[in-house]
């Protein structure tokens, strides 16, 4: 009774080839494509460059433009001491704060540095689907080669049939 029940759960061979075929034929189309291949490629790079910093916010712009200034006036030695001095007039602050024009610049740094972790992060879930899509074709690929070849009857028939492993991968 075992065997029978077994015999109904098991996909018949020929499906089990149909299906390889099937994912073999996809993963060549992947293969084949030169725009799949560059998008995969350019997705790839995407994902090894490093992440982009996190956005800081309008006060924290203010203090590390502000620190920046003052290390660059240390360092700075005859005409280039003299533009960054007035980089450090820049963002330095008055008597009674910082000016609205340095608030509003500092702004602006804030949502462009926001708006680039927003590109940033956008352009890396669109890399890792495409590499995730990839990769399901070729795991299909590769799974549906195993089974076939698990099988002795499907074996047989990819046999005759003229069908390798290398036809597969």
């Amino acid at each position: 009774m075992a065997s029978t029940q077994r015999e109904s759960i098991a996909p018949e061979p020929e499906r089990l080839i149909e299906a390889w075929r099937d994912a073999a034929a996809e993963a060549r189309r992947w293969r084949d494509d030169p725009a799949r291949i560059a998008a995969l490629k350019a997705a790839r790079n995407r994902l090894h460059q490093p992440e982009a910093p996190p956005p800081r916010r309008p006060e924290q712009v203010l203090a590390d433009e502000l620190r920046m200034a003052r290390t660059a006036l240390a360092a700075a030695e005859g005409n280039a001491r003299a533009l960054a001095y007035a980089n450090l007039k820049r963002w330095e602050p008055g008597l009674f704060g910082y000016s609205e024009t340095q608030r509003s610049t500092a702004g602006k740094i804030a949502a462009s540095e926001a708006e680039q972790a927003r590109r940033d992060a956008q352009e890396r879930a669109e890399a890792l689907a495409l590499v995730r899509e990839f990769r399901e074709v070729q795991d299909r690929a590769r799974n549906a080669a195993r089974a076939v070849w698990a099988d002795p009857q499907a074996r047989a028939l990819a046999d005759e049939a003229g069908l390798s492993r290398v036809s597969a991968s």
